[in-house]
């Protein structure tokens, strides 16, 4: 284990590090815990590839935090996740055996080896390794291969805290991984849900007095309808950051409203990078300034190119097109500089819809859309279409008695003006909800996604 780790957690013993499933952990007890199953691992020939399949989440991190001084490679695989995307995760990241947890203990069970040789990605490990999956919203989802020191080096600068942070994400992905280890190395205190749902989040903000809430828009919007903050005490908290995908303004201005003394922070990351620290231009501003000294970006063809110490060394399954040479990471976030260090993200290169050769952002309507009274939630996509190639299509979330054919004429009425002809949708479909992804994103918005829908051409 690294020094600077063990120092920490050994500096907050005493302190309770997190509360999960009824039980609280403190520091004292994620150090033993990180110890005792280092001490286990070093019985093991090395390099091992280790799926860390467990359901709690603190323990996940423990499992993380022990492998960081071995040269074994972690691939965090939450029981929470269908069993096919356990065994794929595996499967792609060429599991040698799964770690597994059923309260303190630790079990290793061998796996079936995988006929094909492993990706020579792993040789060029210098320590320990971690495997990240992307979502897998639009296409399979990507094994990214980080090395987990580089990772874990990036928070040696954070400073003691008395936050009281809730995590929504579990330990697979790249936000709750930064949410839980800058809470875990600031001393501060973690809170898991018993569940993700708006009723389960707010009994846990009032229960755990809780401080910092990070999340999703989709999930925040969730939140609002379920009148999350009138049913439950949320007055403890004092920062809502979000992030994993572009917040409407209209929904950052109806969340201010709901919460006026909530400081809110938007927050950037990638799986590819890892966190990046930016300041926001102003509590109701979508705009940013990077602030990190560790991190060095650039605008190309209207894409955000970053490069970071933290990159990951490739994908498992996937071609590296978008890691360029000297350290470089094309994002795919179209972003514009509104002033000079100051960005604004327009959305994304993989979401451009293409309507009789004009480009549309889905961002940009999603966000015309939900100045719309009565429209609680929306999202835009593209079908195909035998004339302009595609035309634009959206989904909308409302309790109005109105049928589609009627929001069509509304949408259409209300958007001129607003937005040019062709980024007006031509098909409206009224639905009961918008479906989550694990990952508290909204799912991909393939046409036929939801069978419960009415629809308007």
């Amino acid at each position: 284990m690294t020094d600077w780790i063990e120092a920490r957690l050994a500096a907050f013993a005493e302190r309770t590090a997190g509360h999960e499933a009824g039980k609280a952990y403190t520091y004292g007890q994620l150090l033993e815990g990180v110890r005792t199953l280092r001490d286990q691992l070093s019985s093991l020939p090395e390099p091992r590839i280790l799926a860390v399949q467990t359901g709690s989440v603190i323990e996940g991190l423990i499992a993380l935090l022990s492998m960081a001084p071995t040269t074994h490679t972690a691939v965090p695989i939450p029981d929470s996740l269908p069993e096919p995307l356990r065994q794929m995760m595996r499967e792609v990241s060429h599991c040698d055996a799964i770690l597994r947890t059923s309260g303190p203990t630790w079990t290793l069970e061998n796996t079936t080896r995988n006929s094909t040789p492993k990706p020579e990605l792993y040789q060029s490990l210098k320590g320990s390794g971690l495997v990240l999956f992307s979502s897998g919203t639009t296409g399979q989802p990507k094994a990214m291969l980080h090395e987990l020191r580089a990772l874990l080096d990036r928070y040696q600068t954070v400073q003691p805290r008395d936050d009281r942070t809730l995590l929504l994400l579990l330990f697979d992905h790249i936000g709750g991984l930064d949410t839980a280890f800058r809470s875990i190395f600031a001393g501060a205190f973690l809170a898991i849900p018993d569940q993700r749902t708006p009723n389960a989040i707010g009994q846990a903000i009032q229960t755990h007095a809780i401080t910092v809430l990070p999340a999703s828009p989709t999930f925040l919007n969730l939140l609002l309808l379920a009148g999350v903050q009138e049913t439950y005490d949320c007055s403890s908290l004092r920062i809502i950051a979000y992030g994993a995908e572009a917040m409407p303004e209209p929904l950052l201005h109806r969340l201010i409203h709901a919460f006026p003394s909530v400081e809110f922070q938007q927050k950037f990351g990638t799986s590819e990078t890892g966190s990046i620290r930016i300041k926001s231009a102003g509590n109701d501003s979508l705009e940013f300034r990077i602030q990190d000294s560790a991190i060095e970006w650039k605008i190309v063809d209207g894409e955000l190119w970053l490069r970071s110490p933290s990159r990951i060394l490739g994908y498992l399954n996937s071609p590296n097109d978008s890691l360029e040479a000297e350290g470089w990471y094309r994002t795919g976030d179209l972003v514009q500089e509104t002033r000079p260090g100051t960005l604004r993200i327009l959305g994304r290169t993989n979401t451009v819809i293409n309507v009789g050769g004009q480009k549309v952002l889905p961002a940009e309507v999603e966000a015309a859309l939900a100045s719309l009274p009565e429209i609680e939630a929306c999202e835009v996509y593209g079908v195909e279409d035998p004339i302009v190639g595609q035309a634009l299509a959206c989904r909308l979330v409302t309790q109005s008695e109105a049928t589609a054919r009627e929001w069509k004429k509304r949408i259409r009425q209300h958007c001129r003006g607003r937005l040019e002809p062709w980024k007006i949708p031509s098909l409206v479909q009224v639905v009961k909800e918008l479906s989550l992804t694990h990952r508290m994103k909204r799912k991909d918005t393939s046409p036929g996604a939801n069978d419960s829908r009415k629809a308007a051409r």
